[in-house]
């Protein structure tokens, strides 16, 4: 499937704007609009209800959109469609999150958990929880052989955080610095490699030092951050509160942004959402959980179908329904808010120069997929310049929306 850093992330900033925002949106099926354009959305909302169900193979699989034709916003009426309601000088009420020095803290606090100093131990064995610096050697226990990926040089290992088979961490707790020992263990039955899978091993294990970390941190800590003036707790914590109140500024913006499309599109009247173009946003959207659950699978090992992951998070944010229901009603509203975005750039002469597409192309080019295509024109080749016409479209119209609008904090 073609794939596209900026829609991507727009559809997924979608699924979990929707989980956050409204348990009763989910809860809806895709016939259910305002009243004032409820007879003709069902119409439309119903035909691509159908399409989605038809690709959808349960709640328990994958979701094929192989069959769907779509189209893009070019080939849409979309004045003919969408009656605009307000959309200018309307009022945003919203209130900017404000830095307290408890966020500060918890900040710190958080920085130095997953970085802390640490220190040498030399006058005890190791402990659960220890970070232990090792040498290891694995081997069949039957052939002696030693097995691919076995073995590693000065590797850091928490004790207790379960990198490693059972049996090879508590095998290491009573190991003193400069001493090896043997592990007599078994991998799981259900292990990823088939040609370790239910073996028995032994493992050849030097322990080079062990570490624990300080329990508080430091002026010296923070000067191994190598953080430019920043030499000293005090100057870290001014540090971490500039950055607290960057994304804070930066997510009371989008806020606003958001706030602003749910408005103007729940203002305006769509008088059909054409089965094809809505499909266009479904399968964006399925591409996008298609890549999430790969990187699940990749990062954490699980592997989960679309649907089902869909229900784990309904269920994790007590939403009720199906979740084709969820997805089409995710689907549908997005294709309502982009038609609503395009029908209010058309009236205010909103375009987007191909030279701007083009510099936002070169700027995912070079921030994302650099190391994953050649040259740019391969990177092109995977998907349509459309894609990014829409979003930058979508992201003048917001912008022009928040200027425009009465805000009050």
């Amino acid at each position: 499937m073609k794939k596209n850093y900026r829609i991507i992330a727009a559809l997924a900033a979608s699924m979990v704007m929707l989980c956050a925002c409204g348990k009763e949106a989910a809860t809806e099926t895709a016939t259910t609009e305002a009243s004032t354009e409820a007879t003709a959305d069902e119409a439309a909302q119903s035909d691509a209800q159908t399409s989605a169900d038809a690709a959808a193979e349960g709640a328990s699989g994958s979701i094929d959109v192989s069959g769907l034709e779509a189209v893009t916003l070019n080939d849409v009426d979309i004045d003919s469609l969408v009656k605009l309601g307000e959309y200018k000088g309307i009022t945003l009420d919203l209130k900017k999150t404000e830095v307290t020095d408890e966020d500060v803290e918890n900040s710190l606090n958080s920085a130095y958990s997953q970085n802390p100093n640490m220190k040498e131990v030399t006058d005890r064995a190791i402990e659960s929880g220890d970070t232990a610096n090792i040498d290891f050697v694995g081997k069949y226990a039957d052939t002696k052989e030693e097995f691919q990926g076995g073995t590693g040089q000065g590797y850091d290992l928490v004790i207790g955080s379960g990198s490693f088979i059972d049996g090879f961490e508590d095998g290491l707790i009573g190991v003193k610095t400069g001493e090896t020992v043997d592990l007599n263990l078994t991998f799981p039955e259900d292990y990823g490699a088939a040609d370790l899978a239910g073996k028995d091993v032994i493992f050849t294990v030097t322990v080079n030092s062990i570490k624990v970390a300080d329990t508080e941190p430091s002026d010296e800590w923070v000067k191994g951050l190598g953080l430019e003036d920043v030499e000293n707790m005090d100057q870290f914590r001014a540090h971490l509160r500039a950055e607290l109140e960057a994304d804070a500024d930066t997510q009371y913006n989008e806020d606003l942004k958001n706030a602003a499309v749910e408005m103007v599109a729940d203002n305006a009247t769509v008088d059909e959402i054409p089965e094809k173009l809505y499909n266009r946003y479904y399968i964006q959207m399925v591409d996008s959980l298609k890549s999430y659950v790969q990187q699940i699978a990749y990062t954490y090992g699980a592997q989960v179908s679309e649907m089902e992951y869909v229900q784990t998070v309904m269920q994790n944010n007590g939403l009720t329904g199906t979740p084709e229901d969820y997805l089409n009603d995710l689907a549908n509203q997005q294709t309502k808010r982009i038609m609503v975005l395009q029908a209010i750039a058309n009236k205010e002469g909103i375009e987007v120069s191909q030279e701007t597409i083009d510099k936002y192309i070169q700027e995912d080019y070079d921030n994302y997929f650099k190391s994953s295509y050649g040259t740019i024109d391969e990177f092109k080749a995977t998907f349509e310049t459309e894609d990014y016409r829409e979003q930058i479209m979508a992201e003048q119209v917001a912008d022009f929306l928040v200027e425009n609008a009465n805000i009050s904090e």
